[in-house]
């Protein structure tokens, strides 16, 4: 017997940045670590510290183990399938075909990266240290009123990827999210309990792409004018091949694998960069990693609001951006490095 193909394009694939992830406060400790001040930052935006949540149609929140853990901002898969099998064909010369055993999409959601994401911290600091715990919980669908009206509740999931939202200076409107990809052993999709949500604010610090602050150990001055760094991501994916009910049997977790960070800033800025890259890649010098700390401020530039740790961190490419005969300044220069792994702290 073989499985139809077709089938397999209704599993969730990863996603773009919109569609698609510390143990230690980085506040103070982050930033003594990296030899920096407590707080540096350039707002882009102007968005205010608390911006009440506002809605004219559908809510979508998250619980986790029964307890609420804070608005979804987008949602993607959950959906229980099964693939199409074919028999051997019979003298009559028709292709018999029966469903295959139940499968379940992964869910993608979009969390905003504030106050409410407090609830999800553990979780994914846990799949960013050791590998994730399985937990059960739900996508809950509510009115304008917060009155439920569905839910998709899923059982025994663990986190299989995080995704750091992009930070670029250039887009003073996009709020900051967190996208994570929950991989479940069963889904099920319940009628609504007729119930108002419950114990979510609805006033939250905003965090917008645009408000961040980038700097590399002992780089600080180079790092002055960084205007993005690209989404982060780690995965650690769900070991071996089991599908429905045995998908996630397995002793032990999978190996967590960090994306590239990429950097773009003022080639003019770049210089120490380069050197980094002369010593550890073209001369082979040891001991080239360092350590990262992004974080997102709020409007009055004296509050981090959410930090991440990157360590790690080695260089591994830059390309600036060609120059034309008679320009009157150096452009953008791309700097790209690998990642070991990364935490996040929300305050």
């Amino acid at each position: 017997m073989a499985s139809d193909k077709s089938s397999s394009d209704r599993m969730v694939s990863p996603l773009s940045r919109r569609d698609l992830f510390r143990t230690v406060s980085l506040a103070t400790g982050g930033a003594m670590l990296l030899g920096l001040p407590k707080f540096i930052g350039s707002w882009g935006g102007t968005a205010e510290a608390a911006v009440a949540r506002t809605f004219s149609g559908v809510t979508i929140a998250l619980e986790l183990d029964g307890a609420p853990a804070g608005f979804i901002e987008a949602v993607q898969g959950g959906n229980a399938f099964a693939d199409i099998l074919v028999e051997a064909v019979a003298p009559d010369a028709i292709q018999r075909k029966r469903p295959g055993p139940v499968k379940f999409e992964d869910l993608v959601i979009e969390v905003p990266l504030d106050g409410d994401a407090k609830a999800l911290i553990s979780w994914i600091t846990e799949t960013l240290t050791k590998g994730s715990t399985p937990r059960n919980g739900a996508v809950v669908y509510a009115d304008i009123n917060f009155t439920e009206v569905k839910r998709l509740e899923f059982f025994n999931a663990v986190l299989t990827d995080v995704a750091l939202p992009a930070a670029d200076a250039s887009d003073g409107k996009k709020l900051a999210a967190l996208t994570l990809r929950i991989t479940p052993q069963t889904t099920r999709l319940a009628g609504s309990k007729g119930k108002k949500l419950s114990g979510i604010a609805t006033k939250s610090k905003r965090l917008l792409n645009s408000n961040f602050r980038f700097n590399v150990q002992g780089l600080e001055k180079a790092c002055a004018r960084i205007g993005k760094v690209e989404s982060i991501v780690a995965k650690r994916p769900v070991a071996g091949s089991a599908v429905g009910q045995d998908r996630l049997k397995q002793s032990a977790p999978g190996v967590l694998d960090c994306s590239i960070v990429r950097l773009t800033l003022p080639e003019a800025d770049a210089g120490p960069f380069y050197t980094w890259f002369d010593d550890t890649v073209v001369k082979g010098r040891p001991g080239g990693e360092l350590a990262g700390l992004l974080e997102w401020l709020d409007p009055t530039l004296k509050v981090v609001l959410a930090s991440v740790q990157l360590t790690g961190l080695g260089i591994v490419r830059y390309a600036p951006e060609p120059i034309k005969v008679g320009a009157e300044k150096l452009g953008q220069v791309q700097v790209d490095m690998y990642c070991e792994s990364f935490n996040i702290t929300i305050l």
